[in-house]
């Protein structure tokens, strides 16, 4: 006890923030199951008060039209039609009160219209009785039915009219307040209780005094039984006024009320009404009555009080056991909180700070008093992070899923970057209640990871650099092996062509002083052979060199020329879709798609195993296309990726150099088919550029 009264009472001081938390999250949880008993009393007193309504529209029925009823008068006396009218007035009124929907204050303004009736009904009663006319009223109410022949019952008893007057006051000021908590109709409700139970007990005693209540008439007992039931509904209709709200509330005073008040009155009643029953049948004597009820009277209450206060003591234990847990999980929760380095907090659902730990405060240059109930922009000093912030709270609020997220900002010891996990809060309905998180602090990893990137950048940078020198390089030497070709040629064609030349004059000149027999006939005819082996030879290696036609005619000559050349050579036949319009492309263009025909027929010849090539040349405004397809073999995707392959390798450098592309596409048993882009003029980026980009 002195454990649970030492956190409580330390709570409620504000010095321990995480208890006075988990005492709320208590507090809400008793709350919602308040508002089930609430709820659970309204309807209730609804449907107490539609049991009274039909009861006193059946008796109102029979009044008027004489209907056969399921009882008779002798066994149960029945109401009067003017109190089953009062009854239905009264009913309707706290119907109407009771209800949430539609318009309410017109709703509200209607019951109440109903209620200043029942109180005109109850005034009328009351100067029926004072005038000593009993019929007037009757025949008011004849009238206003229609039937002012109709012949009605005797008119309202006078207690009656005291408890319509009751009843009418209570609808009238249903949620009328005196002070803060003090409900004017809860006390009219009560005595409205009292006034029904003294006829209902002198029908169950059989005591006509009581009934008649000083009148010559009885209460009929319909209508004491309909105002204790009307009284109850009354009762129930507001739970939350200060009377009801005691039995209604989840606390322990509320529960033994609910449990132990029925049971004792029904106890009360019911052994009363046995030994007053014991008199009546001659077993004991009546003077032997009162000790007799104050033995049982006695017994009653100290087994119901007995009973009760086991019950709150077992509820006490477990208020005992569940503080206890509490206290040691408060424990181990401050414990935890305040020896991590990792903030931890926890918002709102409107993003307020309800709590922080030691390592979040030390972060924020903050005391508990000046973080709490901030919200973001009241606690950081950026507006843009605290924005930041409570957009992926609120994201995460309304997703109800948690994230890990890496948030940097700006704190009163620099720019500080965390691993923060945040977690939807809910309640035990499944409400969102807010965001809990716990951050990290990352700040070095991600310099380091920083530091990683902009080296990875940096090498990233020197690679392409280094990429683009020997690109260039690789230009240069292949600019410096077609100079040496065209020289080689040159040389070919300038000294061993004439020197060839002359070789053949001379030996035309040899062939006329040899002797004319076979011997010599045979050696001329393969000198001659020779000869012209080697000129061929040497015509074909100084056209491979410098192709003469490409320099004389253009690219679309040159291209037929190597196609009739190719197919001469290897018996492959060749087609060609060619441009009909001239074409004036750069000369390093020209050159760069010769020299990949040339490889690419090459490889054809080499590897592809196939009898027809077919070459396709467009041009348009600024693209040159050159597709080469043969019905061969076809080459795997591997093949295609394969860097060790100088021909594939040299095509896509070539390429890439001049700013175009190759795309190789083959399938097994289906030729193979290369794509050559390439743009009309050069565009070639210096090292410089390229080592930027």
């Amino acid at each position: 006890m002195n454990n649970i009264e030492s956190l409580e009472s330390e709570a409620a001081a504000g010095g321990n923030p995480h208890y006075q938390d988990l005492l709320k999250t208590r507090a809400l949880d008793s709350l919602a199951s308040t508002k089930t008993y609430v709820w659970r009393t309204t309807a209730a007193a609804l449907a107490v008060s539609a049991l009274v309504f039909a009861v006193a529209a059946l008796v109102l029925v029979d009044c008027l039209y004489q209907i056969t009823l399921p009882f008779s008068e002798s066994q149960l006396p029945l109401m009067g039609a003017n109190t089953a009218a009062g009854f239905l007035l009264a009913t309707a009124s706290l119907i109407v009160q009771c209800l949430v929907i539609g318009p309410r204050r017109l709703i509200k303004f209607f019951g109440k219209l109903l209620a200043v009736l029942l109180l005109l009904l109850a005034v009328a009663t009351l100067m029926q009785d004072f005038m000593g006319s009993t019929s007037w009223l009757d025949a008011a109410l004849g009238r206003l039915l229609s039937q002012p022949d109709l012949h009605l019952p005797i008119g309202l008893h006078p207690m009656v009219g005291i408890g319509f007057l009751f009843a009418g006051s209570a609808l009238l000021l249903l949620d009328f307040r005196l002070g803060k908590e003090q409900y004017v109709a809860e006390y009219l409700a009560i005595f409205l209780l009292f006034l029904s139970a003294i006829p209902l007990l002198g029908y169950l005693y059989g005591v006509s005094a009581m009934t008649q209540m000083v009148y010559a008439t009885s209460i009929p007992l319909l209508s004491a039984l309909a105002f204790l039931l009307f009284g109850l509904a009354l009762m129930m209709s507001r739970p939350r006024h200060r009377l009801m709200a005691i039995i209604t509330r989840h606390a322990p005073g509320g529960q033994m009320l609910r449990r132990s008040l029925p049971q004792m009155l029904i106890l009360l009643i019911a052994l009363h009404w046995l030994a007053d029953w014991g008199t009546r049948q001659g077993l004991y004597d009546r003077s032997s009555l009162p000790p007799l009820l104050t033995l049982v009277d006695s017994v009653l209450v100290l087994f119901i009080f007995w009973r009760a206060g086991g019950k709150v003591d077992l509820e006490y234990g477990a208020r005992l056991q569940s503080a206890a847990e509490l206290a040691e999980a408060t424990a181990l929760l401050i414990s935890v909180s305040d020896n991590t380095n990792d903030p931890i907090f926890v918002k709102d659902s409107q993003g307020r700070l309800i709590f922080a730990n030691p390592a979040c405060l030390r972060r924020l240059g903050l005391s508990w008093d000046q973080a709490k109930n901030r919200r973001s922009r009241e606690i950081l000093p950026l507006t843009e992070d605290a924005d930041r912030i409570d957009q992926d709270d609120i994201r995460i609020m309304n997703g109800g899923v948690s994230e890990t997220l890496a948030q940097t900002v700006q704190l009163p010891e620099g720019i500080v970057t965390f691993q923060t996990t945040k977690s939807p809060w809910f309640s035990q309905q499944g409400q969102v209640m807010g965001v809990v998180g716990i951050a990290t602090d990352i700040s070095e990893r991600k310099r380091a990871e920083d530091s990683l990137k902009q080296r990875e950048l940096e090498l990233e940078r020197t690679i392409a650099h280094r990429t683009a020198l020997l690109r260039e390089l690789a230009n240069h030497m292949e600019t410096i092996r077609e100079e040496e070709k065209r020289a080689i040629a040159r040389e070919l064609h300038d000294n061993m062509g004439a020197s060839l030349t002359a070789l053949s004059m001379h030996l035309e000149g040899v062939y006329k002083i040899l002797p004319e027999n076979e011997h010599w006939q045979n050696r001329q005819g393969q000198m001659q052979t020779l000869l012209s082996s080697l000129v061929a030879t040497t015509r074909r290696i100084q056209t491979e060199l410098r192709p003469n036609m490409l320099e004389l005619f253009g690219l679309k000559a040159a291209i037929v020329e190597q196609l009739e050349d190719f197919g001469a050579r290897t018996e492959i036949l060749c087609k060609s879709s060619l441009p009909d319009e001239d074409i004036t492309i750069d000369h390093r263009i020209e050159i760069a798609v010769y020299r990949m025909l040339q490889e690419i027929l090459n490889n054809v010849s080499k590897h592809a195993h196939a009898s027809q090539v077919e070459v396709i040349l467009d041009i348009d405004e600024d693209r040159l296309a050159l597709t080469v397809r043969d019905n061969g073999v076809g080459m795997s995707q591997e093949r295609f990726e394969n860097t060790s392959t100088h021909g594939l390798r040299g095509l896509n450098e070539r390429a890439t150099y001049l700013g175009g592309k190759v795309r190789f596409s083959a399938a097994k048993d289906k030729g193979t088919a290369v794509v050559i882009e390439l743009p009309i003029s050069v565009q070639v980026q210096n090292s410089d550029e390229q080592g930027q980009a």
